[in-house]
């Protein structure tokens, strides 16, 4: 007698807690190695960030993206990054509810470069030419 197709295995607390536990460590290991940012080690966090999925664990990863391609400066988000990195954590460890989740995101989504304003037009851009002397041909 079979037992038929078993299902999927799901990974166990201890894989999953491992899993998170490295995302501590990669995170202490760029701060450890700050101003030089480890590209592997960046690229490995972004990589677990992804799989975590949520959208604190989407912010922190972009940032880190941002870090590593030298468009934030590390001196500054790297703490926040830190801070950010262990309530992810706790929250996947249900020790955080989602006000706490949103609050370390919209901390992190403030690093995020934002686009420049379009200059202003001044009176000294103005044209040389008054209106008022142009006539109908």
């Amino acid at each position: 007698m079979t037992d038929g197709p078993k299902p999927p295995e799901q990974p166990d607390r201890a894989d999953r807690s491992d899993r998170l536990d490295r995302v501590e460590e990669l995170i202490t290991l760029l701060v450890q190695r700050a101003p030089v940012i480890d590209t592997a080690s960046a690229d490995e966090l972004v990589e677990r960030l992804h799989r975590i999925g949520s959208p604190l664990a989407r912010s922190i990863a972009r940032v880190v993206e941002l870090v590593a391609e030298q468009l934030v400066d590390p001196g500054v988000a790297l703490p926040a990054l830190a801070m950010a990195c262990a309530t992810l954590v706790d929250g996947v460890r249900g020790a955080l509810g989602a006000r706490e989740l949103e609050a370390a995101r919209f901390e992190i989504e403030t690093l995020m470069p934002v686009p420049d304003r379009p200059p202003r037009i001044t009176m000294s851009d103005a044209p040389d030419v008054p209106l008022s002397s142009l006539r109908k041909r």
